[in-house]
């Protein structure tokens, strides 16, 4: 990560009167104290940029006691704020991303709109892409039609977050346009798959299936009133999802589900696995376990909630998703809705781009 700290604030902190800072700032994220943080705030404006440079990414209560510091200054200080060093931190994609806010938010103290004026160059940013997107959708409202296309095109092919993209997508269907989702989003479309197996909520969350031992397409299994035979089936090109009830699989109390799928990349890579699912999920990558949701609690869809890197080699990749099905429950005394049982899979890469991969029939 690149270090962002003006020479004014570097000479500052060099001054004694100065010097406990960082101290100040390792104590309050070592073992946080209100004399540490009072010490913190009473250093003024020069202790701002160091309290973004130290901002934890995985310690919430540290990260508060920085906050609330921050803010303190920023509030007592407006006039003194180092207004420079806070653009070019907030600018900076390689740092941590609420640290960003905080120092943006700073900004847009003193200089109302500043944030409205950057986030036009921002609709590629790990952090600030989505509010870029919802800013341009707002603008697509208020242009002319012509215009209103063009600044859609552009804003779908910046997207990477599932909701912002389909949001995108139904105003380019509505203008004429057919956006591929699937493609956009890194979604493995092709699947087949097979269920259910027929065990307790119990069982299906800790029992194993052939499946997982032998992967042949051409197998049957036993299921509770048939056999089981592989299906193959597709996702919607709506949404990118796979629906198993869709595809002939109704879920009884505790079912079990398999699907599986071969892609093939041109090159070697690493990737993220992303994954939305209802309910319970395993997922394997060439054997390899990527992904593990057992809990007897249900859980609904949502978008990329589990998350998983991935090595990718060149040619062909065989990914195995287990999917469990919990007992339904009653809502205030009425009979659960009936169940979805649907996923999906996407691969995407470093900046969050949808993955580009080949599929093909997987072998019998």
């Amino acid at each position: 990560m690149r270090i962002v700290i003006g020479i004014a604030s570097l000479v500052l902190l060099a001054a004694p009167a100065f010097a406990g800072v960082w101290g100040d700032i390792a104590s309050l994220k070592k073992a946080p104290s209100r004399a540490a943080w009072d010490r913190l705030v009473s250093a003024g404006t020069p202790a701002l940029m160091p309290i973004l440079q130290a901002w934890p990414t995985d310690d919430p209560v540290s990260a508060n006691w920085l906050r609330t510091a921050f803010d303190q200054i920023a509030k007592t200080h407006p006039e003194k704020l180092p207004i420079d060093d806070l653009l070019a931190f907030a600018s900076e994609p390689a740092v941590f991303g609420k640290a960003r806010r905080v120092a943006i938010a700073a900004v847009e103290q003193v200089r109302p709109g500043t944030t409205a004026k950057l986030l036009p160059s921002w609709l590629n940013d790990p952090e600030f892409g989505t509010d870029a997107v919802a800013e341009r959708l707002a603008a697509a409202e208020l242009a002319k039609p012509a215009d209103a296309l063009g600044i859609l095109k552009t804003t779908f092919g910046a997207t990477t977050e599932i909701d912002q993209s389909l949001a995108v997508a139904k105003k380019l269907i509505a203008r004429g346009e057919k956006p591929n989702i699937v493609k956009h989003l890194g979604v493995v479309a092709k699947w087949h798959v097979v269920g259910p197996f027929p065990v307790t909520p119990e069982e299906g969350l800790n029992r194993s299936f052939p499946p997982e031992d032998k992967l042949d397409l051409a197998l049957e299994y036993e299921g509770k009133a048939r056999k089981l035979k592989w299906t193959p089936t597709i996702c919607d090109p709506a949404d990118g999802r796979i629906d198993l009830v869709k595809s002939g699989i109704k879920p009884d109390d505790g079912a079990v589900a398999y699907a599986m799928a071969t892609i093939a990349i041109e090159r070697a890579t690493k990737a993220e696995l992303r994954l939305s699912a209802v309910d319970n999920i395993t997922v394997w990558v060439n054997g390899k376990k990527a992904v593990e949701r057992a809990s007897e609690y249900r859980s609904m869809f949502r978008p990329d909630r589990y998350r998983a890197t991935v090595e990718l080699p060149t040619g062909e990749t065989i990914i195995l998703v287990k999917l469990t099905k919990t007992r339904a429950e009653e809502v205030r005394g009425r009979p659960a809705a009936p169940p979805k049982w649907d996923f999906l899979l996407r691969l995407t890469d470093e900046k969050s781009r949808g993955v580009t991969v080949l599929q093909a029939e997987p072998k019998k």
